[in-house]
């Protein structure tokens, strides 16, 4: 297997969010200037740790996953009655 082939096949699709699946919205991937995209005022915790080592930074995860982590973030720290 050549090197070429060796990187597509552990590389995602740079549009799609690699914890869901669906569109990420990255502009910087979808060619405009990463200025654009959504993800300049987003401040990301740990929410990449579920994602694979080896698909880490391939891809932009959604705002949507950054949305879901932080609700269940906060969720978590809130005191239990």
């Amino acid at each position: 297997m050549s090197v070429e082939q060796d990187i597509k096949k552990v590389t995602p699709e740079v549009l799609v969010c690699p914890l869901c699946g669906e569109a990420n919205g990255c502009s910087y991937a979808a060619g405009r200037p990463h200025s654009e995209c959504w993800c300049n005022q987003a401040v990301f915790p740990e929410v990449f740790d579920p994602i694979p080592a080896e698909q880490r930074r391939k891809s932009c995860i959604c705002e949507a996953c950054l949305d879901m982590y932080k609700k269940k973030a906060e969720q978590n720290k809130e005191p239990h009655s």
